[in-house]
């Protein structure tokens, strides 16, 4: 699976037509997505994968999804939309908040020692990691919500439209086959009846029905005046006596 998810990174296009032809139902691949997108709309850049993972392995007694599809889907926080994402999510939830979205970072980086690194990183995660995990995961069902019924109906319009062409060009094909084939039985159809039908008038013009009809007594005649058979009789040998 994340194999899988790893060949499928790339341009944004590519991505999207790749997860729409994953082979799975449209259900789960829409869910994987939705699930995906919920993850990559929260500050997590760095563990996403894991967190894919994990969700996998303890839903997997209760429900399925893809999860090809879901690792794909996380790559909509990226080092381009990252940024602008974490300044809206922080603006966010400060606002939710109530408190000052105006922080005053060089204040909260200046320490010194181990410990004043550990009371910087502490204000700093509460004075702006809240705020920004809050306006993260007010966001976040959002996207899911939006993913989830677009992928499904991206993914079976896809699929009856390929089906539609598939029988399309079958019923094509089938047509051509027999509009090939019914000439040459038509054909020997009537070539079968030609030779069944034909007789020697057609054959010679010169030939009308009472000469056909003679042929066999003038072959008798012959064949009785012939000098080789036992039985001929000539007329003109025979005398009175």
């Amino acid at each position: 699976m994340l194999r899988r998810a790893l060949q499928l990174t790339g341009s944004p296009r590519a991505l999207l037509r790749s997860v729409l032809a994953l082979d799975d139902s449209p259900h789960a691949i829409a869910l994987g997505v939705a699930i995906g997108v919920f993850v990559g709309l929260t500050p997590s850049v760095g563990v996403q994968t894991i967190m894919i993972l994990a969700v996998v392995f303890l839903t997997r007694p209760f429900f399925y999804f893809n999860g090809t599809a879901a690792m794909a889907s996380t790559y909509i926080s990226n080092p381009i939309t990252m940024a602008p994402m974490y300044y809206f999510w922080y603006r966010l939830g400060a606002s939710v908040m109530g408190t000052d979205a105006n922080v005053n970072f060089d204040a909260l980086l200046e320490f010194e020692g181990l410990s004043g690194w550990w009371t910087a990183t502490t204000a700093l995660a509460v004075k702006v990691g809240w705020p920004m995990l809050l306006g993260a995961l007010m966001t976040a069902p959002i996207g899911a919500a939006i993913a989830y019924p677009l992928t499904h109906y991206l993914i079976s319009s896809l699929r009856k439209n390929r089906s539609k062409t598939d029988g399309h060009d079958t019923s094509e094909s089938a047509g051509d086959t027999s509009a090939d084939r019914m000439p040459a039985d038509e054909r020997s159809a009537e070539d079968s009846g030609d030779r069944g039908s034909t007789s020697p008038s057609d054959t010679d013009p010169n030939l009308d029905s009472g000469t056909l009809d003679s042929t066999p007594a003038i072959r008798r005649d012959a064949d009785s005046r012939s000098p080789g058979r036992p039985d001929a009789v000539d007329s003109d040998s025979v005398s009175v006596a």
